[in-house]
């Protein structure tokens, strides 16, 4: 099975877990890591390589980061020296809600590359604007 790992700033990607709870159940092989104004890079980074290699059963890692070229992305760029043998993962920026809900349901019919792919596509679709989809009365 695919593993997801959500890394964020502060408590949003434990937020996600929440949710992604709240709206799927409890879902296998699927973890969280703040950052927060008292974490050390190294250490934030090194935690984050640790979870990765736990969580690799042979189908990789989906990573997703909440904003790109922000230290949850850039740590999981700087362990790909260390890792690159070891975890095959794909980094994803730009998290949300419904991203998380289709790389957990769909991870088992993917591979890799292929989820890695439509998540990004459904992260883009799944933004909207009430009035221009759907008209406004005037």
């Amino acid at each position: 099975m695919i593993g997801v790992l959500i890394l964020t700033h502060g408590e949003l990607a434990a937020g996600y877990l929440s949710a992604l709870k709240l709206i799927t159940g409890e879902a296998e092989n699927i973890d969280t890591l703040g950052l927060y104004h008292e974490t050390s890079i190294e250490g934030y980074k090194e935690e984050v390589a640790a979870k990765m290699l736990k969580m690799e059963q042979g189908k990789g890692v989906i990573v997703f980061c909440d904003i790109f070229g922000a230290s949850p992305y850039n740590v999981t760029a700087q362990n790909y020296q260390v890792l690159k043998d070891k975890v095959n993962y794909r980094s994803i920026t730009g998290v949300n809600l419904p991203m998380v809900i289709e790389a957990v349901c769909s991870r088992e019919t993917m591979e890799l590359n292929e989820l890695a792919k439509y998540i990004q596509t459904v992260g883009k679709d799944g933004i909207k604007e009430l009035f221009e989809n759907y008209g406004k009365d005037e």
